[in-house]
């Protein structure tokens, strides 16, 4: 009898273990947000940073004649064997970003082997802008911008392709 009154009491010592850890919603949604308010405590210098750096681009339009094209004023510099300053403008056709610059310099390299005069430039965040073409004037740039957006050799998605006005140039 008392080998199987143990037995009984350990069976349901078990079972009441088993049910008292299980997990739930209310469990997960609890340390998730724990984690998350700790992650914003750490991360408030970040984020300040790059709110900031992404302010500081301008967005507008650019005018020339009847056309409205888009506009961005960024701070940008150029990326190391990505071009030179005499190949950077006032205005440029962005046509894609990256957060990683192989694959920036591979489209670059693309758009170069279709006889586009590309370049990389990079934001302080980094994030690289892909270039197919700098222009000294808005009408050049206007022009560009035609042609590249009707270029089926050019793969372009929404919001590309746009202007880049630096804010300032590199020195040449």
């Amino acid at each position: 009898m008392t080998r199987v009154t143990s037995l009984i009491i350990a069976v349901i010592a078990t079972i009441a273990m088993l049910s008292g850890c299980k997990t739930s919603e209310a469990n997960y949604r609890a340390a998730y947000q724990a984690a998350k308010e700790k992650s914003d405590e750490n991360s408030g210098i970040d984020d300040t940073i790059y709110d900031r750096i992404r302010k500081e681009a301008i967005s507008s339009r650019l005018i020339v004649g009847t056309d409205s094209i888009p506009l961005s004023t960024v701070n940008v510099r150029l990326t190391e064997g990505c071009g030179t300053p005499e190949q950077f403008k006032p205005y440029s056709i962005v046509v894609n970003q990256f957060k990683q610059v192989f694959n920036a310099k591979s489209l670059m390299n693309r758009l170069r082997d279709n006889e586009h005069n590309a370049i990389v430039v990079e934001t302080a965040e980094p994030l690289y802008y892909v270039i197919a073409g700098s222009y000294e004037t808005a009408e050049e740039a206007a022009a560009a911008y035609h042609k590249i957006k009707s270029d089926k050799n050019i793969v372009l998605k929404e919001p590309f392709p746009w202007i880049l006005r630096p804010v300032r140039l590199p020195g040449k």
